[in-house]
């Protein structure tokens, strides 16, 4: 994910009722910038608009959701992908894990706020990831800066013959 404030989310859902249920609930949680899709096919035309995450089905027309993850993540690592499936299989769930998706959610009643919450676990993850890469940089940045400045007053020393 390389956006933490509002990500740009994709959307594939064949179902119209749940589809909108979905837009809705998201929106409703300050996520609006979403596109939709019915089929994997789509969603690949617009791949170059670099999607943070992308939310999909397992079974959906066309290529199954797990060829497009995929597909996708050859390309595009930083996508983050989040199953909303109706398929309640667990093997096929643990599976989709191991091969990088961030989250597995069953269609259900309680399927929007389980999509809110894990859209907000990766927001938190991504930035705890950037913190952290920017402490690194800064401890490296720190050390290079203070070897630069011991070896110009070495070469300082044995130029300008200095006791100290």
């Amino acid at each position: 994910m390389q956006k933490t404030k509002n990500p740009r989310i994709f959307i594939i859902e064949d179902s119209v009722v749940y589809k909108d249920l979905i837009v809705n609930f998201l929106k409703a949680n300050k996520f609006s910038d979403i596109k939709l899709y019915k089929s994997g096919d789509e969603c690949l035309k617009d791949i170059h608009l670099k999607p943070d995450i992308i939310v999909l089905d397992y079974v959906s027309t066309g290529m199954n959701g797990l060829e497009l993850m995929l597909k996708v993540q050859k390309e595009h690592p930083e996508v983050d992908f989040i199953f909303l499936s109706g398929q309640n299989d667990v093997e096929v769930a643990v599976q989709i894990m191991k091969l990088g998706a961030a989250d597995y959610i069953v269609k259900n009643d309680k399927a929007p706020k389980s999509l809110v919450k894990s859209i907000n676990n990766l927001i938190s993850t991504t930035k705890r990831e950037k913190q952290s890469k920017g402490f690194r940089i800064g401890v490296v940045g720190f050390f290079v800066l203070l070897f630069l400045v011991i070896m110009i007053i070495i070469v300082m020393s044995m130029f300008l013959d200095l006791d100290f």
